[in-house]
Parts: structure tokens; C-alpha cells; sequence
């Protein structure tokens, strides 16, 4: 996926000067930050032109309006023209990486749905091989295999073309799983975010070439919907590797969001969007309609794989409910664990998807009994992350386990004793590890507890007791979380902002907000906190009320 250099500047700030600044004690302004995150998409996947430092102060609010409402189209969304709550929620679905709207921005206009690269392959014969294979996946190789065959015989039933796996000579479509950066314009991003890209015919050494992204947890068959379907993903991929651009039609398999399974794959035809961007880029198909092309048979449908032994049995719990296990800020993301599962929030506070990952594919050796993380954070002298569960802490490199278990009694805790918290603290380089009312403190440098410890967490002054875990956020702020709700204490500061707690869902993993209590109010009474709101907000609020609702589709107060 190829990163943005960053939404226009004048744009943004423009946005940010005109918004209304959060108290220090709140979390960040959600239009503000809605705007900000739309921008950034919007100029990634070709809504908006890339920044230019002598123009980018003449980029206006129309040309944003028209960006969502283009983008809306795609998305099969209302167009509003505005940063509204579905819009989104669009923006935060996993993906392609490569941009919906081709050539310069705003500069497009199609007649059909489907766009065209304009460029197509010479020869009606194209050979494909697998170079490298998923590591995070159950799917044995012949299945990735056959599932590669299976998705390039679907464009080939519709066209001239014809698909022929080789094993050694170099092909037309390379396949490769991929992590990060892979030395191509388009970095993966982990779990949930962009999953794969392809690129279009041409004469260079890697036109027709698919990268999938190796940290994504493919499927086949699910039973139980987790993952993501290869198979679907695969034929998306290939469209792109024969020329097609992302289409709005609401069932074309080359919309830029992942639909989900498209069923069973020796079934599955394209949809008449799709059939007709292919017959303008290579005619109408010479063989017999759905008739299989002739190629390197791989035998019949593999069965779907059994579940590992960390699949769970209970149903995948609801992030908005609160009550984590643990909380850690690991390189500038913040984890929230649950069970065998975790979500991540990136440092610009999106998620990198609404769906939580597997505990165990991705800490990779972190024993299958371990069914619960109960604290976790990332030690600043190594860049190692510790994970504690029960009376042990495992230490993982990356995402890989280093060494055995090792007791949390190396920490300071007496023997036995179990965690219910654990951070690093910046202003002095200390980890803390908190149990109930008390906490210990270990010198990470020393290697070695301190001495004088436990401590009465009272001294935290506010902090709740027992608290499900402490990370500290990116701008130094120390968090304690327990159930739902969340205290902030100021960089360096022992002692809670006087509004502590805060509901811990809309602040921090897109949840909606909880309704306030409801007071009945006497006939021809005012609520007089909405009327004190008004009289506060004066003249500067009135004149900023219609741009805020004009770019982040906010609702009036009130």
C-alpha cells in the first residue's frame, strides 16, 4: 500500500485552527480528527490530488465535498458530501491498496461503472506461479494453489485468455505473500487494514505481479466467518492484474472494500459489470461460456481446514462492552486484550479494524494454554514487549517469543502473585506493576526491583483500585482503565483531571457515546445546561457550527 505524503496542508490546517481546541482533560475532537482522517484517506485512494506546497492553500470545501461524494458512490453509500458516521465506518473496512480513481484526482469522469488501466497483456496466454506462501494461514499450499487457479479460471471463462501455472521459468503473475515493507510503492499494515494489491499489464518486470498481505489470517470455507476469504480476494486481485480498476457497481468483485465470501469457488461467475470491463479490454470469450480453460489440473476442492487449537468456542466479544484484560501502548498503538483476542488503534486513533485478531497468530510461541493476557507493555530499553498472565510474563521480540516464562516475581511481585496492571512510565524510565491497592516499581536499567516496595496505589491520586490496566498514550498522558470508563493523568502529573472517569468507548475505540440520564422537565421549564452550553459558545461557535457540520456531517447540539 502505497502511504500518503499527508493530506493538503492548508486543508488541514485551516481545519485545525477553525475547530474548536479540546480541553487538555477530553479526548481529541471527533470532527476534528474526522476530517483529518478522511483527508488523509481521500488523498491515499485518489479522491484528492496530493499535496502540493504551492497550492495545497487553494484546496476548498467544494472540492472536499465532491471527493466523499465520489467516494460515496464507490461505497454504495448516501451522498451526502459529508463525513458522516457510515462514511466512516467505509473508510475503516479492510481493502485493496491500490487507489479507486485513476489518473488525477478529480479530474475522472466515467460513463460505466468499471474503470480501465488502459493497458492489457499483448499475449492470450498467461502463466502464474506462487513464489512464496502464508505463514499466518491453516491453508496448506495445494489449497492456496488451487484457490490461485480457481480465481484466474473466473476472468478466463469470460475472455480469450488462458491461464497455465508454471514452476521454474519466470511468469506473468507472480503471487507472494508479504509483510510490511516489500520493495514495491504499496507497504502492508498488518491485520485488518489494506489486504492485498496487484499490478496492472504492462512490460515491466513486475506488471501482472499480486501481493497479498502475509499478517492477515486467510481462509477458505470458514465455518465460523473469522478471517478473510482468500478466494474472493484472489479473483479482486486479478482483475487488477488484467487491467480493471476499482468499479462502484454493488456486485462487482472489484468494489475497492472486502465484501466477504463469495461462496463456493467452482460456482462462482462474475457480475455483468465485471464481464463487460473485461470484454472492452480483451473481447468476448472464443470458447464455450464457463467452460473450464485448459490448464495444469490440481485436483478437487480441498476440505476446509480444522480450527487451531486457539480457536475459541465462545462468540467474538463486543469491543464497546469494556472490561479489557489488558491495555498497552506497543510502538505508538494502543492494544486492548480480550480473551484470546485483541484489537489495535493506530497512533492517528483509527482502528486498524473494527473485527478483533487472534491472541495466538499473531504473538507467535506464546503457549496455547495461555488463554489471557492480563497485563502487557513495551520496555523502553529494548523495545521488547512483556506479556503477563497468571504469575508469568513472556518476552516477545517483534512478535516473536524469546526464550522460556519467567516469574513476575523477577519484577518485584512476591511469588505467586498475579498482575492487573503494568506500564512504563517515561517521566522517570520505571515499570510499574500494580495488584489491587498496591504497586510495585522494577528499574528496568538496574535490572533489579526497587527497593521500598509495595506502595498504596492511593498515591495515584483518583486512580481506581484493581485497575484492568495503565498504558501511556502517545503525548505522555498516563490512562487507567477499569470496565468502561478511563482516568486521565497529565504528562507527569500523579493526580486525575477533576472530569475523570470518562466513558472509555467513543474516546477511544469508535463506540457510540452512552445516552445521558434522562430528567423530565416541567411544562415551559428549559434544561438549563443546553442554555448555558449556547450563552458559552457565543458568536466564534455560531459562525464555526456550519463548517463543522459542512465537514465532518456533525449534528446540531441541543
Amino acid at each position: 500500500m502505497r502511504r500518503a505524503p499527508g493530506p493538503p496542508r492548508g486543508l488541514r490546517l485551516l481545519v485545525l485552527l477553525l475547530l474548536l481546541r479540546p480541553p487538555p482533560s477530553r479526548a481529541p475532537n471527533p470532527a476534528a480528527q474526522a476530517v483529518s482522517l478522511g483527508v488523509d484517506w481521500l488523498t491515499r485512494y485518489g479522491y484528492l490530488p496530493p499535496p502540493d506546497p504551492a497550492q495545497a492553500q487553494l484546496q476548498s470545501s467544494a472540492k472536499l465535498q465532491d471527493a466523499i461524494r465520489l467516494m460515496q458512490r464507490f461505497a454504495g453509500l448516501p451522498e451526502t458530501g459529508s463525513l458522516d458516521a457510515m462514511t466512516i465506518e467505509a473508510m475503516q473496512k479492510p481493502r485493496c491498496s491500490l487507489p479507486d480513481v485513476l489518473g488525477s484526482a478529480g479530474l475522472v469522469r466515467r460513463r460505466r461503472r468499471y474503470a480501465l488501466s488502459g493497458s492489457v497483456w499483448k499475449k492470450r496466454t498467461l502463466t502464474w506461479r506462487v513464489r512464496s506462501f502464508p505463514q499466518s494461514s491453516q491453508l496448506s499450499r495445494d489449497t492456496v494453489r488451487y484457490l490461485m487457479d480457481t480465481a484466474l479460471g473466473v476472468w478466463g471463462m469470460e475472455s480469450s485468455l488462458m491461464f497455465r501455472e508454471v514452476s521454474s521459468q519466470e511468469p506473468d503473475i507472480l503471487i507472494d505473500f508479504a509483510r510490511a515493507y516489500h520493495q514495491d510503492s504499496y507497504p502492508f499494515d498488518g491485520q485488518g487494514g489494506t489486504l492485498a494489491h496487484a499490478f496492472f499489464p504492462g512490460e515491466h518486470p513486475i506488471s501482472g505481479d499480486t501481493h497479498f498481505d502475509d499478517e492477515e489470517t486467510w481462509t477458505f470455507r470458514s465455518k465460523d466467518g473469522d478471517g478473510i476469504d482468500l478466494f474472493a480476494v484472489a479473483v479482486h486481485e486479478f482483475g487488477h492484474a488484467l487491467g480493471l480498476g476499482h468499479s462502484s457497481a454493488p456486485n462487482s468483485i472489484m468494489r475497492p472494500f472486502y465484501q466477504g465470501p463469495v461462496g463456493d469457488p467452482e460456482k462462482y461467475r462474475l457480475s455483468q459489470d465485471d464481464r463487460e470491463g473485461l470484454v472492452q479490454l480483451y473481447g468476448k470469450a472464443t470458447h464455450t461460456p464457463y467452460a473450464r480453460p485448459t490448464r495444469k489440473p490440481l485436483g478437487p476442492p480441498p476440505q476446509p481446514p480444522a480450527l487451531p487449537p486457539d480457536s475459541p468456542s465462545t462468540p467474538v466479544p463486543d469491543r464497546c462492552e469494556g472490561n479489557f484484560d489488558a491495555i498497552a501502548n506497543i510502538r505508538g498503538e494502543i492494544f486492548f486484550f480480550k480473551g484470546p483476542w485483541f484489537w489495535r488503534l493506530q497512533p492517528s486513533g483509527q482502528l486498524v479494524s473494527p473485527r478483533p485478531a487472534r491472541l495466538h497468530r499473531f504473538w507467535e510461541g506464546l503457549p496455547a494454554h495461555v488463554r489471557v493476557v492480563q497485563a502487557a507493555y513495551a520496555r523502553p530499553r529494548d523495545d521488547r514487549i512483556l506479556l503477563l498472565s497468571g504469575p508469568q510474563f513472556w518476552v516477545f521480540r517483534d512478535r516473536q517469543l524469546e526464550g522460556a516464562a519467567r516469574p513476575l516475581s523477577e519484577l518485584g511481585l512476591p511469588a505467586g502473585l498475579e498482575a492487573d496492571a503494568a506500564f512504563s512510565w517515561p517521566l522517570n524510565g520505571k515499570t510499574y506493576v500494580i495488584r489491587g491497592r498496591q504497586y510495585w516499581r522494577y528499574d528496568e536499567e538496574a535490572a533489579r526491583p526497587d527497593p521500598g516496595y509495595p506502595r498504596d496505589l492511593g498515591l495515584w491520586e483518583g486512580a481506581p483500585p484493581a485497575p484492568d490496566d495503565v498504558t501511556v498514550g502517545n503525548a505522555g498522558d498516563t490512562y487507567f482503565f477499569k470496565g468502561l470508563h478511563f482516568w486521565r493523568f497529565p504528562k507527569g502529573s500523579v493526580k486525575a483531571e477533576p472530569d475523570s472517569p470518562q466513558p472509555l468507548g467513543p474516546a477511544w475505540l469508535d463506540c457510540p457515546a452512552p445516552e445521558p440520564p434522562r430528567t423530565t422537565l416541567k411544562p415551559g421549564a428549559c434544561d438549563c445546561r443546553c442554555e448555558l452550553s449556547r450563552a458559552a459558545a457565543g458568536p466564534r461557535a455560531a459562525l464555526l457550527l456550519p463548517l463543522l457540520l459542512l465537514l465532518a456531517g456533525g449534528a446540531a447540539a441541543c
